[in-house]
């Protein structure tokens, strides 16, 4: 039951991610396609470093390794921050000077 659980939370956590990914435009689901890959592209260098930072974090104060399904979850989870975030920035639309 709780091999399920765990899997079903994943799958949502991973659904989560790729919809806070999306760059919807109406119609043209190319282009929806393309401007989505190269968000994901765009971002997942800051994900991955800041679940490096966060993994060797935490292995060095527990002083054991974190299994690859925690790590999967920590860079997900980073992620859907990240691009929330980002997709707030896209949204409203803030330039800088």
């Amino acid at each position: 039951m709780k091999k399920s659980n765990e899997s079903v939370t994943l799958a949502i956590i991973i659904m989560v991610y790729l919809l806070l990914s999306v760059r919807y435009f109406p119609g043209q689901f190319l282009k929806t396609l393309a401007w989505t890959a190269l968000q994901i592209l765009t971002v997942a260098p800051l994900t991955v470093g800041g679940t490096i930072i966060v993994v060797a974090v935490l292995q060095k104060s527990m002083g054991a390794k974190i299994p690859r399904d925690r790590i999967l979850r920590i860079f997900l989870t980073l992620g859907i921050i990240v691009e929330l975030l980002y997709g707030l920035y896209n949204y409203v639309g803030i330039k800088g000077t």
